[in-house]
């Protein structure tokens, strides 16, 4: 057995703090909802910390703070953080797959709309190395574009910048493939894509806002290397409020699909 607050080697360190933040909770004689009121979270957010999905560290340090626990939860976060710095989007796309609204920026075609070759490319870029196996992250991230195959398909809000229809992202056949597909996806219903013009005021990185069937929340934002999944409400909202500006400098819907079918006719061999 190992010792009091030291780490079971056998168990997550996920099920570690939803463990201590339990224990620490019932110790004070706290409900949940008596533990939401002290951090201003919610009770369905200490519920998610106490079956497994941990704090960020903001809200960390909070309940570090009121459940007396002197510190060890932030510096148990930290070493999450550590070791989880390349699965950052673990938790974005395992509540993506769920979600039943998903509106997105993006810098390049995002990943549920995506060919193989155009996934291939972008992934072959990033890790010039070989350091990733790249063919089972190809049909992961095509595995994931299932969740339009069933019978309640999320609604899809893409604003995507223009730029990511100009530039070649492999080959010219790659590019051509992916913009075809990008049309296709752009004739079902519950997809919608709006162009970014390339003279508007952009952002260096791709933001994702994601509504689950209950109604939580939350936004992920990513840029070169680096990833952000964010659930506090307020976090939440300045990633809304950053979307909307962009939305509202995207051409519309059928303005999008005449420049995006020009752009088909720029990649012609």
């Amino acid at each position: 057995m190992p010792a009091e607050n030291e780490i079971d080697p056998s168990e997550s360190l996920e099920a570690f703090i939803a463990g201590l933040v339990r224990d620490a909770r019932k110790q004070l004689g706290w409900r949940q909802q008596d533990l939401a009121a002290k951090v201003f979270s919610s009770t369905t957010r200490i519920s998610a910390i106490e079956n497994g999905d941990p704090p960020d560290l903001k809200l960390g340090r909070q309940l570090d703070q009121v459940l007396e626990l002197a510190g060890k939860l932030t510096n148990l976060l930290a070493i999450r953080d550590r070791v989880a710095f390349r699965d950052y989007a673990q938790g974005f796309l395992r509540d993506q797959a769920r979600a039943r609204t998903i509106h997105e920026f993006s810098l390049v075609v995002p990943g549920l709309l995506q060919t193989p070759g155009y996934a291939r490319s972008i992934m072959q870029l990033a890790d010039p190395g070989g350091q990733t196996d790249i063919e089972a992250a190809v049909r992961r991230r095509i595995e994931r574009q299932a969740v339009f195959e069933g019978p309640r398909p999320p609604w899809l809000w893409v604003v995507l910048n223009e730029n990511a229809l100009r530039e070649d992202m492999g080959t010219k056949a790659i590019m051509r493939e992916q913009i075809e597909r990008l049309l296709e996806a752009t004739q079902l219903p519950y997809v919608n894509v709006q162009v970014l013009p390339a003279h508007r005021a952009s952002v260096p990185g791709s933001v994702s806002l994601l509504t689950s069937p209950s109604g939580e929340r939350t936004a992920y934002t990513e840029g070169f290397g680096t990833g952000r999944y964010m659930v506090e409400p307020a976090d939440v909202d300045r990633y809304q409020r950053i979307y909307d500006r962009l939305h509202a400098d995207a051409l519309g819907i059928v303005e999008s699909q005449e420049i995006i079918r020009e752009a088909l006719g720029k990649h012609d061999d």
